[in-house]
């Protein structure tokens, strides 16, 4: 009985797309490959393949109002960017400060450089940045990821799934290597991102060569 009733439950490949819709619909929050495979009993590459095919099916349908987004190894389903306007208006949510340019410079700083210091970030920008990561931390584009093997043990920063989620990008290895501060707004960095995603050169600003320039300062 149990033996038929496994047989009868068991996903086809064709069944597939819906069974991963449902899930994902269902879940809400990130959920990653390994968790995906475990409930609908298929491989890994089956799985992938087949949501790599559902993402580019929901981003073309110019009838659907949903897409599904890979954040590092996990898929989420969310809205469209551009039916923003008409869910705020159904949520009416308080409206928050817009982001200062200090912000911008320091998400960026962190997003470039991961895992990071407060040290190393304001070793970059010149200035405390203490109250503006607790910022990014509490708008959910910045969390904690450990400890640097250091005196005093200091708290390492790295930028969340929400970040990539609201940049549109699977990781942070598809952010452009850009000028750091040429970025005044996410917008810029948004539009950075469709521009040149994958384009890899010389001009990202790191932690070490802005060091190095320092030491070469002081030298002359």
């Amino acid at each position: 009985m149990t033996d038929s009733m496994e047989r009868e439950s068991k996903l086809t490949v064709q069944e597939l797309p819906s069974a991963l819709e449902a899930i994902l619909f269902a879940h809400g929050d990130p959920i990653s490959v390994s968790r995906l495979c475990e409930i609908t009993d298929m491989p890994k590459e089956v799985v992938e393949e087949t949501l790599t095919r559902m993402m580019k099916e929901f981003e073309t349908n110019p009838w659907g109002g949903l897409l599904i987004r890979k954040a590092d190894d996990d898929y989420v389903m969310c809205t469209k960017p551009g039916l923003k306007p008409v869910l705020e208006r159904m949520f009416a949510p308080k409206n928050r400060p817009p982001m200062s340019q200090a912000t911008y410079e320091t998400l960026a700083v962190i997003a470039y450089n991961q895992p990071v210091t407060r040290a190393q970030i304001e070793a970059v920008r010149g200035v405390s940045s203490d109250s503006i990561v607790t910022r990014l931390i509490e708008r959910g584009f910045v969390e904690e990821c450990g400890t640097l093997d250091a005196p005093g043990r200091p708290a390492l920063f790295r930028t969340t799934q929400q970040f990539l989620l609201e940049f549109g990008i699977s990781s942070v290895s598809e952010m452009p290597a850009m000028e750091l501060m040429m970025y005044k707004t996410i917008r810029d960095l948004e539009d950075s991102l469709d521009d040149a995603a994958g384009n890899n050169d010389d001009r990202q600003i790191s932690i070490e060569n802005w060091m190095d320039g320092q030491k070469g300062d002081e030298e002359t």
